[in-house]
């Protein structure tokens, strides 16, 4: 037998001692099928599905056999699948060396010590003068451009990693997310990024980091990148020597989010930076739902959900768990892409026809929707409006939603009625520092100027919800005890199943399709590169 071949008979046989052993709610539980999905996918033998490994195989084999049950149609460029190449690159364990240089002296700087270096796909050595662009954002249009007047053309460019006040949350996170491609643009070379808050920690598990980049290169957001790097702050008044800017002013600055000042710098960095590859396979999983109007068929409403999380413990070996088992992460929002596929489905009439994609490499940077977005596998028609459901934590009753991107386009009119009808609300974001808006997989669509929406259960603040959904943030998000043993609200799942399957269909029969917001930065698509 082949390898292949192998693979596949061990994920079918895997497949089905999971679906057999998955164990039922009690009689008459709320989201019951939705937690059997749960616990196949969040199931140990699956190693925290992390991109192209045996587990996130079995699972993809998993939810196109849901949707087949549900009675879609396979809507991959391979039967159920778009298996989408990956290039993963990390730091050679030897040879690699950095050097600072201040007037005539070259000073060598310690990895871990001084700086984290991460590999990526265009990772190289490299020799190139500094210069720093304060926060790094250029958003001109928005009347923010830390480029301006400075060149970058051959530099390596010196951030802080910080917020600027004066943006809405949906245009800071998309303009901290494409810091790399303006600079590009303007013949950058690379970054260094600076944290003007908090102690430095050499930790050797993180000195030399690795990523993964799609093999597509003319989709690769970080291309011409020779240097990804972290710089210990206790550094920056060297690299600031002679510029006229004091280091600790700007950090009193950011801490502020007040404007920053900018400069050609007097130093530059050597680094030389061998790297290993390895190539890596991995599908979306896509199903779809024809619609029943003639005239609005070719008008396709993308759901999405990703299957994928991190896998397992790569540091030290530890005793006991070394599994992410991913099950808030996002082996729920999977399970509500299943349910719902089968809800409208049984319902059917929706005009419009309705995609279902599990998109893979979420958790590598939103790569797998990246590469759909770009290159979708349907043969006709033009996807109009995206609904994604990443983590969207079942915790506590459900009162209302935190619902990304609602003020950017007139899909908000479609949540916004669904909830209504339910006697719940859209509620405001707590945080926006948190800049959810372009950390899941409807970033992806958004760019390409799809009308998008993403969808957590909300609280509002000084309540006992606040509470728990913080601390689920901080004890268990990405974290081994991201597990089947946490407490989860079933009703609360049984009834965002619910409401996001009317979503889907409202959307599908809406009267026109979705549009953006007259005022809303992304009425313009934003595609980069």
């Amino acid at each position: 037998m082949t390898r292949r071949t192998t693979s596949v008979a061990f994920a079918a046989a895997l497949l089905a001692t999971l679906v057999a052993t998955a164990a039922p709610l009690a009689a008459q539980q709320p989201a019951e099928a939705w937690w059997r999905h749960v616990q196949v996918l969040s199931n140990d033998s699956l190693k925290g599905r992390d991109t192209g490994s045996p587990g996130h195989e079995v699972a993809a084999r998993y939810v196109a056999e849901q949707f087949r049950l549900a009675g879609l149609s396979p809507a991959g460029t391979d039967g159920w699948y778009q298996p989408v190449r990956f290039i993963e690159v990390a730091m050679a364990k030897e040879g690699v060396a950095l050097a600072l240089r201040e007037g005539d002296v070259w000073s060598p700087l310690v990895v871990g010590r001084d700086m984290r270096v991460t590999a990526r796909l265009a990772t190289d050595n490299v020799e190139a003068p500094l210069v720093f662009a304060g926060y790094g954002v250029s958003l001109p249009q928005a009347g923010m451009d830390d480029l301006r007047g400075l060149d970058l053309r051959g530099k390596i460019v010196v951030y802080v990693n910080a917020n600027p006040k004066g943006l809405s949350a949906p245009l800071l996170a998309h303009g901290t997310r494409t810091r790399w491609a303006t600079m590009r643009q303007a013949g950058a070379v690379g970054v260094i990024a600076v944290g003007a808050g908090g102690a430095w920690v050499d930790n050797e598990n993180t000195r030399l980091g690795s990523s993964v980049s799609l093999a597509d290169t003319s989709l690769d957001d970080l291309g011409g990148q020779r240097i990804n790097s972290v710089l210990n702050p206790s550094l920056m008044p060297r690299l600031l020597a002679g510029s006229g800017i004091v280091w600790d002013s700007v950090v009193a600055v950011a801490a502020r989010g007040e404007p920053l000042p900018t400069a050609a710098l007097s130093v530059s960095l050597r680094a030389t930076l061998p790297t290993v590859r390895r190539d890596i396979v991995s599908p979306n999983v896509v199903g779809i739902l024809p619609g029943t109007d003639r005239t609005l068929r070719d008008e396709v409403v993308v759901l999405s959900a990703h299957l994928d999380h991190v896998g397992t413990f790569k540091g030290p070996a530890l005793t006991g768990d070394s599994i992410f088992n991913g099950t808030m992460d996002n082996a729920t929002g999977a399970a509500t892409l299943m349910e719902t596929a089968k809800a409208v489905a049984a319902r059917g009439g929706n005009k419009r026809t309705l995609l279902f994609v599990a998109v893979t490499a979420e958790e590598k940077g939103l790569l797998g929707s990246r590469y759909f977005a770009a290159r979708p596998s349907i043969t006709r028609g033009t996807i109009i409006a995206n609904l994604n459901t990443d983590m969207f934590l079942p915790l506590f009753p459900l009162k209302g939603l935190f619902v990304y991107g609602v003020d950017e386009s007139d899909l908000a009119d479609d949540v916004g009625g669904v909830l209504t009808a339910r006697g719940l609300q859209v509620l405001p974001d707590p945080e926006p520092q948190e800049m959810r808006f372009v950390r899941s997989d409807q970033y992806s669509f958004i760019r390409r100027g799809v009308p998008s929406l993403a969808f957590k259960l909300g609280y509002t603040t000084g309540t006992a919800e606040e509470k728990t959904f913080t601390g689920w943030v901080r004890e268990r998000y990405h974290k081994m005890s991201d597990d089947l043993q946490q407490p989860i609200d079933f009703e609360a799942a049984a009834g965002f199943n619910a409401l996001y399957a009317d979503l889907a269909l409202g959307v599908a029969n809406r009267k026109s399709r979705p549009a953006w917001r007259p005022n809303s930065f992304f009425a313009t698509p934003v595609i980069v590169p």
